[in-house]
């Protein structure tokens, strides 16, 4: 009898504590009482091209960008009575990120996104009642898919899909657990940092942590077997450590489900290639091309040079200086601060950094020093202003 009751408290437990983890409001019907539903044929592409095939919407080309938008226009939609986003999408490639987009009545100037799990071959649930900007009234709902950031280079990310439809949903039990389902199980876009990570990372709206539902679950098993079963002593310490050991179990075949996701996408990219290709593949290949062009500055030189480098952002730096290895490359910033003369004849480089120009110390600093002109320069898009800006370093005489 004490076996059963204690079988019945843990799973009431375990279906309470789920219910909280969806975030279920208890006096939400069992399904939606109301729905908003939008067929993949209503989108009209915005960036890139698409055509309608059976009531669906098959992006076939992306825009100039590399990136691809569908929208279609709603009627008035309250987004407080419509908090739940279900989605269908088919071969959609894993090298691509998938992002909401959405306007509102209050505010129709200001486009807003959100970035959603890879849709798979099923159907895809958010909830959305968590993004601070579903608020007001919906008049525009679409969808934008760009390559996976840092990882995927822009023009080989693509390949063609289909858009089956979209759903906006009325609070329900129901959509709140296929939310909490697809936020824990989906796959969600990731990042160099992200590897190690259970799920994903940042500060997107999400559902509540499954490591905290994972430990409150074990916890809730060894508190009804401490009161309902007597475990003491050695029998309660054995029934700690399998608890534990079922969590992190648990936890690590989800974690292993994300890295699955990800060798996927790697093969998609690298699988049929050789190693020197491979090499190529990148998703900064515009860093990539700044450091090809002072390879090939430096090769000119009839001796190696010291290489420095400034960039706009700290990724930026980063990855210049790894696709810069194995030169004598170091970050400018940091040795012009030590206050030790530069090496005279060291190449200055400036990638996205306007400081040779802004900065009056920067240009004090290169007074002297002669600008360089690769032949391929890179330069930003539409602007005749070089992103990759080089000098050879000279002393004052």
């Amino acid at each position: 009898m004490r076996r059963l009751l204690f079988a019945v408290a843990v799973a009431a437990s375990f279906g309470v504590l789920l219910l909280w983890a969806a975030g279920v409001d208890w006096r939400s019907p069992l399904s939606p009482d109301a729905e908003r539903h939008v067929v993949g044929a209503e989108l009209r592409p915005v960036f890139g091209s698409a055509a309608v095939r059976a009531g669906r919407l098959r992006v076939e080309a992306t825009g100039a960008d590399f990136s691809a938008l569908q929208s279609a226009m709603l009627p008035d939609v309250p987004a407080r009575d419509f908090p739940i986003l279900r989605y269908r999408f088919a071969d959609f490639p894993r090298t691509l990120e998938l992002s909401l987009m959405f306007r509102t009545a209050e505010d129709p100037d200001d486009v807003q996104t959100v970035s959603l799990p890879w849709p798979g071959e099923g159907v895809a649930t958010f909830d959305l009642s968590r993004v601070p900007a579903w608020r007001g009234t919906i008049v525009e709902l679409g969808f934008a898919e760009f390559a996976t950031a840092q990882l995927v280079p822009p023009a080989l990310g693509f390949e063609p899909f289909e858009i089956g439809d979209a759903e906006l949903w009325s609070p329900s039990w129901h959509g709140d657990l296929a939310a909490l389902a697809t936020d824990w199980f989906g796959a969600w876009p990731w990042s160099q940092r992200s590897v190690h990570a259970l799920g994903r990372e940042g500060d997107a709206p999400r559902a509540r942590s499954m490591v905290l539902t994972l430990a409150i679950a074990a916890g809730l098993a060894v508190l009804w077997g401490t009161v309902l079963l007597r475990w003491r002593g050695r029998q309660l310490a054995a029934a700690l450590l399998a608890c534990g050991a079922l969590a992190w179990f648990a936890l690590d075949l989800r974690w292993q489900g994300g890295l699955l996701h990800r060798l996927q996408a790697t093969r998609t990219l690298y699988a049929d290639v050789d190693w020197p290709r491979r090499s190529r593949i990148v998703g900064d290949s515009d860093i990539l091309a700044a450091a090809d062009e002072l390879r090939a500055l430096l090769a000119a030189r009839a001796s190696p040079a010291r290489v420095l480098v400034a960039a706009g952002s700290r990724y930026q730096l980063l990855r210049l200086i790894w696709h810069l290895l194995p030169l004598n490359v170091g970050e400018f910033a940091f040795a012009a601060a030590t206050g030790v003369p530069l090496p005279e004849g060291s190449l200055i480089a400036f990638f996205d950094d306007d400081s040779w120009h802004s900065d009056p110390s920067v240009r004090a600093l290169l007074a002297h020093s002669e600008r360089l002109h690769a032949a391929g320069a890179l330069h930003a898009n539409g602007f005749d202003e070089q992103r990759l800006v080089v000098f050879r370093y000279r002393h004052a005489h």
